[in-house]
């Protein structure tokens, strides 16, 4: 089976009514199932002939709603670390932005994930020596400059608002942080008054490269549930951009086909992962509550659009949490 098939292509002829018609798109070994009615069916049966799945989780979603198997469905949080999400390392005005998206992960997407049996994983930066000598400059530039200016999109959305049909290039030019990947972050001050060794940056196992807070708590529970969490570490934004990636061998030894997406930053990290595993084949959801930036608001207005459809499908963490209560076991 390749390309597209309809109940016209599965019958021995006769009409359907268009309003009953069931669309089957994919190949034999990768498919889904179009229906009017129900939306987009993802738990991907061993063929067309088997009968749906008793325990299939009914996902609402934006323009079209989603069946999904928790079996082989797994939420992915990306990111939230100590580096992204510590007050004692960022000044700015992310910080809340963060702190609502794990607050949907503790309420719902988490408690949701356990209660239906959906693997959990942690996926963190976290370097080794190896990482940093093979690590390209473009990555190294991200992480060890800025641009020389204090607007919070160097002043792209000012010169969209002139609309003076000039077409003059930001000039601002850029300056070193003085620290980058692999960088001594030394010791910080917590809210609560005590000091940490915050440790080089996004190394593996130093404080920075943390689960942060509460969501390290969860973690931990969660290594003693019933299909335990499991952390793995990435070094690039995206934890799919390799083939022998521990992310991509873990999801291909567990058979997991279905992914939800949550964590920061969204147009990066959350994204780049994404749009891999969009392209590797596998099926993609981002619940947008879960997720944060310290980019302008924009930057997740365009993730969340793209992922209405040309990139997957949108929901929430609350969406999710909810058909956890329905889902039959």
């Amino acid at each position: 089976m390749t390309g597209v098939r309809t109940d016209l292509d599965m019958s021995q002829g006769g009409s359907v009514e268009p309003d009953q018609t069931k669309t089957v798109i994919g190949s034999s070994s990768n498919f889904w199932i179009w229906s009017r009615d129900a939306g987009w069916d993802l738990t991907h049966p061993s063929s067309l002939e088997a009968e749906p799945l008793r325990s299939r989780l009914l996902l609402d979603c934006e323009i079209s709603n989603v069946a999904i198997d928790p079996a082989k469905t797994a939420l992915l949080i990306i990111d939230m670390q100590n580096f992204l999400m510590c007050k004692a390392l960022r000044v700015d005005t992310a910080v809340p932005a963060m702190l609502q998206a794990q607050n949907a992960l503790l309420h719902y997407g988490i408690p949701a994930a356990r209660q239906a049996d959906i693997q959990i994983i942690w996926l963190n930066w976290g370097l080794t020596e190896r990482d940093l000598q093979t690590m390209p400059p473009a990555m190294l530039r991200v992480f060890g400059w800025q641009a020389n200016s204090e607007a919070v999109d160097y002043g792209i959305s000012a010169r969209i608002a002139a609309a003076n049909g000039r077409n003059d290039f930001i000039s601002c030019g850029e300056i070193s942080r003085g620290t980058s990947l692999g960088a001594d972050l030394g010791k910080v001050v917590l809210e609560d008054g005590t000091s940490v060794d915050a440790g080089r940056v996004l190394m593996k196992d130093a404080w920075n490269a943390r689960l942060h807070g509460p969501l390290a708590a969860a973690y931990e529970e969660g290594r003693r549930a019933y299909r335990p969490d499991v952390l793995i570490h990435k070094n690039r934004n995206s934890g799919l951009w390799d083939p022998s990636s521990g992310a991509t061998e873990y999801l291909t030894k567990e058979g997991i086909r279905t992914l939800l997406f949550t964590g920061a930053n969204i147009d990066q990290c959350v994204m780049g992962t994404l749009q891999d595993a969009l392209s590797a084949g596998f099926d993609t959801i981002l619940l947008k509550d879960g997720c944060a930036t310290d980019s302008p608001n924009y930057a997740q207005q365009s993730a969340e659009f793209n992922c209405c459809r040309n990139l997957g499908f949108l929901s929430t963490c609350k969406a999710l949490a909810h058909a956890a209560s329905r889902c039959q076991r």
